[in-house]
């Protein structure tokens, strides 16, 4: 009997050279673009944080002009709503200042908001000030 063999022929395989698949280079143009996203995302936040930063510092030295300003007057300030329109660094806030009675006659409750133009509050505070 004669066995039939089935003889298999190894299929000879280029030898491998050196570098990357295709798919090895999409995978980390995918990772290094997911980096770069993170990057400008935090990159963003920063600015936005620094801008608030800037509107907050000048709406501060506007509340604060506005009452050494009520001070060098030497006028005080009647009960009620009073507006007034600051500009520092080129911006233009509207300080707004609610002036309360407190229990003693000899003192007013000031409450200080400073608007931006949205109407957005860049600033508050809450002041006492000597009615001479």
């Amino acid at each position: 009997m004669h066995t039939a063999r089935c003889a298999s022929r190894a299929i000879p395989h280029a030898p491998r050279r050196p570098g990357f698949t295709l798919l090895e280079v999409l995978v980390a143009l995918a990772v290094v673009s997911l980096a770069l996203l993170a990057a400008l995302r935090a990159g963003g936040g920063l600015q936005d944080d620094a801008e608030r930063y800037r509107t907050s510092v000048l709406a501060e030295q506007c509340a604060q002009n506005y009452l050494v300003e009520q001070r060098l007057r030497r006028i005080p300030l009647g009960t009620g709503v009073h507006e007034s329109l600051c500009t520092q660094a080129d911006r233009s806030f509207t300080v707004r200042a609610n002036v309360l009675p407190t229990p003693s006659p000899q003192f007013r409750r000031i409450d200080l908001s400073v608007l931006e133009r949205s109407g957005w509050a860049a600033w508050r505070l809450v002041a006492i000030a000597w009615n001479e």
